[in-house]
């Protein structure tokens, strides 16, 4: 079987060919119109007004490009295994450069915002050039080069934006890797003394073809068991503020306190215990003040030594539960 069994873009072609049919339509209707139309708003319907609907119609022709790719449900052959951070960098960039077209962009959501007021901007400084009666060639040659030019940024771009918004309909298949700040700070841990982190991926292969299907950040304590755990949070405050939470399955029950150290960091560590039914929970976090004049920064040299901090503390009470 071939990725053709898997993925099917037969129907994009008939959305993609429906595309062109449209720019070229349009380029025609605004040249005819430019060179046989007598009226005031001949210059605003030719350069602002049938740009922004060739803009909305490609953005819809590109969404629905993507939409039109099919993918054939199946059966993976499954498989977890454990990368390290550089080895699941290097697997991601793999994945995005055979699939990343395939994925949701959500943010690019944005960019529809944008296209409109740059269409109409470049559409009224050729709407500036023309009025003044400028020439370039003569007239007609002016008009076709000035449309086909115009209709053709305009429509790309609407398209583009169109086409990576949406992802298939594939509940499985082709999902952004995992990035973010989350996976940024998670990566730091590598490397951290007492720490054992990297990533959990689940491959999927499938007539020839190799995919990530899931992928998580999994870091325990070294020489621990897996009920030991360390996840990595970060809020946005008007900065990331990364911090760690610990967790030990049945561990030696603690008091809801709080702890402060100084290990040399920017900002002192701090400490919070506490019980989650048969979980203790430890987390570590920087004492940032409230006000600064300056915008809080931690670092990632900070951030390691207070996961280090975290892993002596879970390794202490892990270690007293099991002398009781």
């Amino acid at each position: 079987m071939s990725e053709g069994k898997i993925i099917d873009y037969s129907r994009q072609g008939k959305v993609n060919k429906a595309f062109a049919l449209a720019v070229v339509l349009f380029a025609i209707g605004g040249i005819l119109i430019y060179n046989f139309y007598i009226g005031e708003l001949m210059l605003l319907i030719v350069d602002i007004a049938l740009p922004i609907l060739l803009l909305l119609t490609s953005l819809g022709l590109g969404y629905g490009s993507k939409k039109a790719i099919d993918y054939i449900p199946g059966d993976w052959e499954k498989r977890k295994t454990w990368v390290s951070f550089s080895e699941y960098d290097v697997m991601s960039d793999e994945y995005e450069d055979a699939y990343g077209d395939l994925y949701a962009h959500p943010n690019d959501t944005i960019s529809c915002c944008c296209i409109l007021p740059v269409t109409v901007a470049v559409g009224g400084v050729i709407f500036l050039f023309q009025s003044f009666g400028s020439e370039l060639i003569n007239p007609f040659v002016d008009s076709v080069l000035l449309v086909a030019i115009l209709y053709s940024i305009v429509s790309v771009a609407g398209f583009v934006v169109g086409f990576r918004i949406p992802q298939i309909d594939a509940e499985d298949f082709f999902k952004a890797p995992i990035k973010g700040d989350t996976y940024k700070f998670a990566s730091e841990l590598d490397g951290v003394p007492g720490i054992r982190a990297g990533m959990s991926v689940e491959m999927g292969v499938r007539a020839g073809v190799q995919t990530i299907l899931g992928a998580e950040v999994k870091s325990h304590v070294q020489g621990l068991p897996d009920t030991v755990q360390v996840k990595v949070q970060v809020s946005h405050s008007g900065f990331a503020y990364p911090y760690l939470v610990g967790t030990i399955y049945k561990g030696y029950p603690v008091a809801a306190t709080t702890e402060n150290h100084r290990i040399r960091t920017k900002y002192p560590a701090l400490l919070e215990y506490s019980m989650d039914d048969d979980v203790v929970v430890i987390v570590a976090r920087f004492d940032v003040p409230e006000k600064s004049s300056d915008v809080p920064n931690i670092s990632t040299s900070d951030f390691r030594k207070l996961a280090a901090l975290l892993a002596v503390k879970l390794k202490e009470n892990y270690d007293a539960s099991n002398a009781q």
